[in-house]
């Protein structure tokens, strides 16, 4: 939900495609995050090699199986695509 908040703060409504593979709340021309301030967890989350951060996914593997088991317990909804979860949220915030 913050982050569909953030979306609207910044004037926009809808979710580019991006057909890339590239996050579609990147800023094309800079490369920075368009709601920085109200990135998902998932996102404040990623300092694993994967995802250009100092470290091998091997290390933090526990951290994200933890978080996966919180999330269940917590009956949340599992990872999903941060297209997925932004439209839901844009949809649960009209």
């Amino acid at each position: 939900m913050v982050a569909a908040k953030g979306w609207r703060a910044i004037g926009r409504k809808h979710l580019p495609e991006s057909t890339d593979g590239a996050c579609p709340l990147l800023n094309r021309e800079n490369g920075h995050c368009l709601i920085y301030s109200d990135r998902p967890f998932g996102c404040r989350t990623h300092f694993c090699d994967a995802a250009g951060g100092p470290y091998a996914r091997k290390l933090v593997l526990d951290l994200i199986r933890r978080l996966e088991e919180v999330d269940r317990q917590l009956r949340g909804d599992g990872p999903r695509k941060i297209q997925a979860a932004l439209a839901s949220a844009l949809e649960e915030t009209r």
